[in-house]
């Protein structure tokens, strides 16, 4: 058996001996005096004829005739059924179920107690405490020969598992039962119980005396009887209502709702144990339906929980329990057709729910051995109790055996409701312990993971770095040959010919190093800022314009920022304009450059961009197919192209009214290439 649930079945245990030995303890053998206590186990018994069923305010004969009447007829049962007769407590009279249809209306049947109080009790206030009185009907006390207490609830699920505390003032009023100072102890006390005929009626013995020497007694006998189950059933209805809020919200899981449903049922079924002088919210016949059903219901709930335990299916068992418990309780609904003859279905439907019990018990502890399921042996071993459990509840309410002792039927819903309390409470933390167990599995792969992504990650670093570096050194090497090393092999040849006058060869030197300036511009950040690179580019080719005579104005705007401007894309931008400036220092024998720059939004299809347009006062260049100088500049031509449409731009050779002109379009957000 699992831990859990052997400690489950150990409390249960345990608590149901403390119960057996409070009720050994409390159960007084003989009539005696226990310090300011007096047990009282006898008392004389009378039948009254003609009575109602409200009880008067004072006794309807005269005490002097009443101890006449029970000095003559001594310790013997009369022959009268009217006189007094001495009889043990606790008396019970028997119940008939043939005679058990009479209404509630009819004439009821009046028996009377009498406990004599001897002389020599304590001065203090005194009290009556009765462990239990049951039948149909009311119940009313006398002091001295004036009423101080009746029960006010109904008539049929009355107080009767309540014990009964009743002070007996001096003023033997309902109103006022405090007694007066200096006024005597009382003599006499008489209990009145009128009952619906046939149905009998039982009596406790009887207990008289101080509140201090009594009340404890009263307590612990409430707190077992009505108090305990009351409790128990208000908490494990509350956490009946929370399972059913996880019920509604993990509905693949109805074990949850099964667990709300036993709470419930198990409730309702105890519900005539606790009530008390207050009416019921609903009649009495309602009542009735409500509670004897209630343990039927509790029977399907159970089992369905139990087959979710043990995980194993009996479709035909469970749809045959269905069909028995929905039969009675349609045959036992209080309307006109069927109350008659509710008397003789009620035995039927016991007999029935006594089956029905056996029939759950045997099946769940076969099908849980079957499955090895320690709880669901633990649970059906329970269930099977309240076979012997309806026994001794059957008679004890048929008056059969001491009045005194308590009813097991709810301590057994209680311990019922415990051991699927600890169920539920033992797959809780089975689901917390399995997702723990997940977490952790994924918590090693998450990490393992981790690593072999950190491990991908630096090797993809690495790769990026080389793949940098490699196409870094070929730009690099790209921009030299095509800039510095073509200079450098035109100066050489020119020299290895002898072709090179000095002013030629320093020219070619001072292109170089322009190129060299101009590559070493272009690696240095320019922030996506357009305007410090032809900055720099003015500030490298200024000298060389001014000493060709060429002036030159700077006619720039703000302009936005291009996020694309790398040092690769800041180099094509260099080129391009050294190009164009150089073939108009070269061929247009102009004196005058204006560059400028200026934003252009979007305009149907143009995407927005910025332009950088050079002019100058010299004879216009623009390209044309199949022109004679189109061959000349075709490969600057060409490169000028290449690299404006490498950034994503445009560019466009013009002439205007007073020389030539040059326009780069660069975007503002650049595609990919």
């Amino acid at each position: 058996m699992p831990p859990t649930n052997r400690a489950c079945w150990l409390i249960e245990v345990a608590a149901l001996w403390l119960l057996s030995a409070w009720l050994t303890a409390c159960s007084g053998q003989g009539q005696g005096q226990a310090g300011a206590a007096l047990h009282l186990k006898q008392a004389d018994f009378r039948l009254q004829a003609d009575a109602g069923w409200e009880p008067p305010p004072e006794l309807p004969f005269s005490e002097p005739e009443a101890q006449g009447t029970q000095e003559a007829q001594g310790a013997q049962a009369p022959q009268d059924p009217h006189g007094w007769a001495q009889v043990p407590l606790p008396h019970a009279r028997p119940r008939s179920l043939a005679e058990g249809n009479a209404s509630l209306q009819a004439a009821p049947e009046v028996a009377w107690y009498r406990l004599t109080l001897p002389p020599g009790l304590p001065e203090q206030e005194l009290f009556l405490y009765l462990p239990r009185w049951q039948t149909i009907g009311i119940v009313a006390v006398y002091v001295d020969g004036r009423i101080v207490y009746r029960t006010r609830g109904s008539r049929v699920w009355n107080s009767f598992n309540r014990p009964l505390w009743v002070p007996l003032g001096g003023s033997n009023s309902i109103s006022n039962s405090n007694r007066s100072a200096g006024a005597e102890p009382p003599h006499t006390v008489w209990v009145r119980m009128a009952s619906q005929q046939g149905v009998g009626g039982a009596l406790s013995s009887a207990w008289v005396g101080t509140e201090d020497a009594l009340l404890w007694r009263y307590n612990l006998r409430r707190f077992v009887q009505t108090d305990l189950i009351s409790h128990a059933s208000a908490a494990f209805l509350v956490i009946g209502l929370f399972a059913l809020a996880v019920g509604l919200v993990r509905r693949r899981e109805p074990i949850y709702l099964l667990f709300f449903a036993v709470a419930v049922t198990c409730g309702l079924r105890n519900l005539h144990y606790v009530v008390d002088d207050r009416p019921l919210p609903v009649p009495d016949d309602w009542f009735g339906w409500l509670t004897v059903n209630a343990l039927g219901w509790a029977m399907v709930a159970a089992f369905a929980f139990a087959l979710r335990v043990h995980r194993k299916r009996m479709p035909r068992l469970a749809l045959g329990i269905v069909t028995l418990v929905g039969l009675c309780t349609v045959l036992t609904l209080p309307v006109p057709h069927l109350l008659p003859h509710l008397n003789a279905i009620l035995p039927l439907v016991y007999i029935a729910i006594a089956l029905l019990t056996a029939v759950v018990a045997i099946s769940g502890l076969w099908a849980s051995w079957q499955a090895r399921s320690g709880e669901g042996m633990v649970l059906f071993a329970w269930i099977s109790l309240n076979i012997p459990a309806g026994v001794h509840d059957l008679l004890l309410q048929n008056y059969r055996i001491n009045i005194e002792r308590v009813y097991l039927a709810p301590y057994l819903s209680i311990g019922l409701f415990a051991i699927f309390l600890a169920i539920v409470y033992r797959r809780y933390v089975g689901a917390i312990h399995a997702v723990e167990l997940v977490n952790a599995g994924l918590e090693n792969q998450l990490a393992a993971r981790e690593r072999e992504l950190t491990a991908s990650h630096e090797q993809l670093r690495t790769l990026e770095r080389e793949q940098t570096l490699a196409a870094e050194r070929q730009r690099m090497m790209q921009d030299m040959h095509d800039g510095i090393g073509s200079s450098l092999m035109s100066a050489l040849r020119m020299v290895e010919r002898g072709q090179a006058s000095t002013a030629d060869t320093a020219l070619v030197l001072k292109d170089c190093i322009d190129d060299l300036k101009l590559a070493i511009d272009s690696l240095t950040p320019a922030d996506a800022d357009l305007l410090a690179l032809l900055a720099a580019l003015r500030f490298r080719l200024a000298p060389r314009l001014k000493a060709a005579g060429i002036t030159l104005t700077w006619s720039v705007q703000d302009l936005p920022p291009l996020p694309w401007l790398d040092p690769q894309a800041a180099l094509h931008v260099l080129r391009i304009l050294q190009e164009v400036l150089t073939n108009i220092l070269k061929h247009s024998q102009a004196t005058a450059i204006d560059l400028a720059t200026e934003s252009r939004p979007a305009e149907g299809a143009q995407p927005a961009c910025v332009v950088v347009r050079i002019r100058d006062n010299g004879s216009a260049f623009v390209p044309i197919a199949n022109a004679p100088h189109a061959a000349k500049a075709g490969l600057g031509l060409a490169n000028v192209r290449y690299r404006a449409e490498a950034l994503g731009g445009h560019c466009q050779w013009a002439a205007w009214e007073g020389g030539g002109e040059f326009r780069l379009g660069l975007p503002l957000v650049r595609g990919r290439s």
